[in-house]
């Protein structure tokens, strides 16, 4: 699945940052042009290095507080308590390196992707990202949340922005995503059970489900499996009846999918994130 795999998320993220600030960036040098990059596309830079962390009174809370961006993710916003902010870093710190413990290339698509991490604690657990302001990660924790909790929001997430490029840079739908909202082009979710979404919505949730459901497999737990296998086939079976709507490249990643869905290959899943197979993707011209 191109969608999972490090290779071609590197490969992505290279065409990005020449297509936005003009230079062919190596290997080295990657993360860096990226953050320069995303910062030309956002109204608070990134920072060179790593990830900056952020609460909800600072400058990228106020915002997103002003531009609405998260309100239909995060309920009941309130301000972070002194506890909150001295342990939530560590739980992400944690978390990041369980990321690399279980998958090396899994942890540096995490590295590579996500530059900012803002907490804002809501009613309303789990993480939400937006296409216009790529790099940056929102995280509501619960009380309860272990560092297996903190690891998949931030992979669930990471996978969100890593499908952002491959928009950008590949396109995915032959219509605006503004328009993916009409009646007939909504699909069943994979993860709302029973909701007709957006095709770019269901789209994206049905792909962020598969790399939590392996994780969880990874570790024996089958809580995720058990919820969505049926969900996300149905979602599948949804978006295929609309691949008119997906570019070639759209169409392929449904596809991969779909044949993930239907079979719950786990050595499918680890071969995606780092088998130089899903690495390559020809641009026509």
């Amino acid at each position: 699945m191109h969608f999972l795999n490090v290779g071609h998320a590197y490969e992505n993220v290279a065409r990005y940052t020449r297509a936005v600030v003009g230079d062919q960036p190596d290997s080295a040098g990657l993360a860096s042009s990226y953050r320069e990059a995303v910062s030309q596309h956002r109204p608070i830079a990134a920072p060179l290095l790593g990830f900056a962390v952020h609460y909800e009174d600072s400058e990228w809370g106020n915002y997103l507080r002003e531009a609405d961006v998260f309100d239909g993710i995060f309920k009941g916003l309130r301000p972070s308590t002194a506890e909150e902010r001295n342990e939530w870093p560590g739980c992400v710190a944690e978390a990041v390196e369980y990321v690399r413990d279980l998958n090396p290339d899994l942890g540096r698509l995490v590295d590579l992707l996500v530059t900012d991490i803002i907490f804002l604690p809501s009613d309303s657990t789990g993480g939400g990202s937006a296409a216009h302001l790529p790099g940056l990660v929102a995280l509501s924790p619960g009380v309860h949340w272990s560092v297996h909790d903190f690891a998949e929001s931030l992979v669930h997430e990471a996978t969100h922005l890593n499908l952002f490029v491959g928009d950008m840079v590949h396109g995915l739908y032959t219509k605006p995503v503004n328009e993916l909202a009409a009646d007939g082009y909504r699909v069943l979710s994979a993860v709302k059970f029973g909701q007709f979404r957006p095709l770019d919505r269901a789209f994206h949730s049905a792909v962020v489900a598969v790399p939590l459901m392996w994780m969880q497999h990874q570790r024996g737990e089958t809580e995720l499996v058990d919820k969505y296998t049926g969900s996300l086939r149905e979602c599948c079976q949804g978006l295929n009846s609309k691949r008119a709507l997906f570019t070639p490249y759209g169409q392929l990643l449904v596809f991969q999918l779909a044949a993930f869905a239907f079979t719950l290959n786990w050595d499918y899943v680890e071969e995606s994130i780092s088998g130089d197979k899903y690495s390559i993707y020809a641009v026509a011209g």
